[in-house]
């Protein structure tokens, strides 16, 4: 249990739920003492939507992003208590709100949240003005709970500039070392533990691909709005290279074909241990890596149960040694020297990002084309319907209906479906619990104290169990701007009926509003992963031919193929939450994934070989070209929809490569191997893409 509440995931939930409820919940206590109590729970609405906008990444985005929702956020209630009475008005201003909600998603993480906690304010202010009195207080209260969670976020950052930051590449190593105890589990030869053994690396492999991507993201963002030489942002740049190198050298463990022995085990958990090391330093933010237990570990290898280890394991390990040592000077130049006052007190937001950047963001999805423009068309209509309908027949509590609808909605019509089963259920429990409250505690210290509660149970939960989060936020909501009547148990079921309603609105608009199918897509995001595996592939041959391949070249078509493919698997695992009849067929799509993240592994396996087998040229040149050829076609095929060519003739060439390099030694073996292996996976995509379009061929 310890373990798991030290990981980085956990520790950036609790820090953000530690600084959410401070930002949250004081205003509770500060300002019921001098007897401003009636300011309580406006700045508590405030401080939380301004603490939701608060998303992560670079600290002037995130200081932008909050003061735009605490200082608008009040206008728009002061505007929606001035617009209740007027019911077109009020449908015409939600639908500006919604477009431009929907809109700033292209911005990021961060967009999104502004913008559903900007409308929500808005509506709020309408059901503030339809209570009548107190407009004042909500406006000056909101803005004024927006404030001091601007102020508590200033005092989090300058504790310790670059913690988040720290904490997304821990991440990327602790995935790394998960991948790492799956490429050390025996399979003993058993066909089913194998192939139990290969999902479980092919998962982990995905899961460590994005937590790198997660993390390069964050600080590529942070580093080009950044002024001067940038040391900090350089050195966790150098750790996450080292993370990405070392999850390679995984997975090409993982992939040889030598039998697994337990000198690989003991190989493969020392270098997950020290993978643990790296992120137990950034996330306390001082120690010292010491490599001593893996340079003992690696010399000591061929000595032990007198078999010398494969040279695909050599390589890969030598591979990962040299990459820890980057990483044990980036973290000395981190933590090594006590960090001075002056390092506390600077903060990385004083740099202007780029001029035109956040245009050039937006600029995309002014179009019908865009599938972020037609969401933005969809939450408008849908919102201003639901706004026209409760301030037109004047239904109190009535707010719930478009405030369901707005978060609900989304870009595509499976994770809306999804986001409505969570968010009703989440609302059923949540008024059932604020029931309880309201019956029991309503105007008691003890029920102050369960609101502080729930709102730390809400930021710790909302960005990773979304339905959970809503059991908590929902009580919070009905408690802060809930109008009370006599039977406060007939407010709560008016408000979960509205959510129903909600929800099945959002469900209609995603299906009949300008839907975009994941199926239209997916055989071009599938045709991109064949595409970046093969320019991977043919450069991976070209080396082991000895053509001259920069390193680095190769690491990038690498992270190409392997976004490329993550792309497609994304697009295949959306589609399955599609509507049966507007899905493509799904046995044939999910064995062409499956082929596309082998080609992806292997190719990476055999790269470890560069340098170290010396293949025939002329064999391996022909079945590079061969190779190139057929999947050039399949990508063709599949974006036309067509069956590719048949099968062309790979065995002459790989069995004269398999001959020559049967006497090259164990290296040379395993090379063979591997590439038996890459011409199985090409032939296998083409057999998958000819059963998907053949059918429809003939046919025709």
């Amino acid at each position: 249990m310890k373990e798991r509440l030290g990981s980085a995931p956990n520790r950036i939930a609790l820090s953000t739920a530690l600084r959410g409820t401070i930002a949250t919940a004081a205003p509770l206590v500060l300002l019921r003492a001098p007897g401003l109590g009636a300011f309580a729970y406006p700045a508590v609405l405030g401080a939380l939507a301004t603490s939701m906008v608060d998303v992560g990444g670079p600290y002037r985005s995130r200081l932008v992003g909050m003061l735009t929702q605490g200082l608008g956020g009040a206008a728009l209630l002061l505007l929606g208590t001035l617009t209740g009475d007027y019911w077109w008005f009020a449908a015409a201003v939600m639908a500006a709100i919604g477009i431009m909600s929907g809109i700033v998603r292209a911005v990021g993480p961060g967009g999104q949240s502004l913008g559903v906690n900007a409308a929500v304010a808005y509506l709020v202010g309408l059901q503030v003005g339809e209570a009548g009195g107190g407009v004042p207080l909500w406006v000056a209260g909101y803005a004024l709970g927006g404030l001091w969670t601007v102020v508590v976020a200033l005092a989090f950052w300058q504790l310790r500039p670059y913690r988040r930051l720290e904490q997304e590449v821990a991440i990327a190593w602790e995935a790394v070392a998960a991948l790492l105890a799956a490429v050390s589990i025996e399979d003993d030869g058993n066909v089913v533990a194998r192939r139990r053994r290969e999902q479980l690396i092919a998962t982990r492999h995905a899961a460590a691909r994005d937590a790198v991507e997660k993390a390069r993201e964050a600080l590529g963002e942070t580093r080009s709005r950044m002024a001067g030489p940038g040391t900090t942002i350089a050195q966790l740049l150098v750790l996450l290279n080292a993370a990405e190198r070392i999850g390679a050298a995984a997975v090409t463990l993982g992939e040889s074909v030598a039998p697994r022995a337990a000198e690989r085990r003991n190989a493969a958990a020392a270098l997950q241990e020290a993978c643990l090391e790296v992120a137990r330093i950034l996330l306390d933010g001082s120690g010292q890596l010491s490599l001593a237990p893996l340079r003992r570990q690696f010399p000591a290898l061929p000595a032990r149960d007198g078999a010398a280890p494969s040279a695909t394991d050599l390589l890969a390990e030598a591979q990962a040694m040299r990459h820890f040592e980057n990483a044990e000077e980036a973290l000395g130049l981190l933590f090594g020297e006590r960090r001075r006052l002056f390092g506390l007190l600077r903060l990385a937001f004083a740099h202007r990002r780029p001029r035109g950047t956040m245009m050039a963001a937006l600029r995309p999805h002014t179009s019908p084309r865009s599938a972020i423009f037609r969401h933005a068309l969809r939450v408008a209509v849908v919102t201003a319907i639901d706004t026209a309908i409760i301030t037109r027949l004047q239904l109190p509590r009535g707010i719930w209906l478009p405030m369901t609808s707005l978060i609900i909605l989304q870009p595509d019509y499976g994770s809306t479906v999804k986001r409505a089963l969570q968010r009703t259920a989440g609302t059923v429990a949540g008024a059932v619990l604020a029931g309880l409250l309201l019956t029991t505690l309503h105007g008691t210290t003890e029920y102050d104290v369960v609101l502080g509660l729930l709102i730390f149970a809400t930021f710790l939960l909302i960005r990773r169990r979304y339905g959970y989060a809503m059991t908590f936020l929902t009580p919070i909501v009905i408690l802060l701007i809930g109008m009370s009547s006599a039977d406060p148990w007939i407010d709560l079921a008016e408000r979960v009926t509205y959510t129903a309603g909600g929800a099945v609105l959002a469900i209609g608009a995603g299906y009949l509003l300008w839907p975009q199918w994941e199926r239209e897509q997916l055989r071009e995001r599938l045709a991109r992963g064949v595409r970046a595996g093969k320019d991977y592939l043919v450069a991976v041959l070209a080396a082991l031919a000895g053509e001259a391949a920069p390193a680095a070249r190769l690491a990038g078509l690498q992270r190409l193929a392997e976004l490329a493919v993550a792309n497609a698997d994304a697009g295949f695992q959306r589609m399955l939450a599609d509507p049966a009849h507007r899905r493509a067929p799904a046995a044939e799509g999910f064995t062409l994934i499956i082929y596309l993240h082998r080609l992806c592994r292997h190719a990476i396996a055999l790269a470890a070989q560069r340098g170290a087998v010396a293949a025939p040229a002329a064999p391996l040149g022909t079945l590079r070209r061969l190779i190139e050829t057929a999947l050039d076609d399949a990508a063709r095929a599949l974006e036309e929809g067509r069956a590719p060519a048949p099968r062309p003739a790979f065995d002459a060439p790989l069995a004269e490569l398999s001959s020559a390099l049967a006497g090259g030694g164990r290296g040379a073996v395993e090379a063979a191997a591997l590439l038996g292996r890459l011409v199985s996976d090409v032939t296998g995509l083409l057999g998958a893409a000819r059963r998907a379009f053949g059918s429809a061929e003939s046919a025709r």
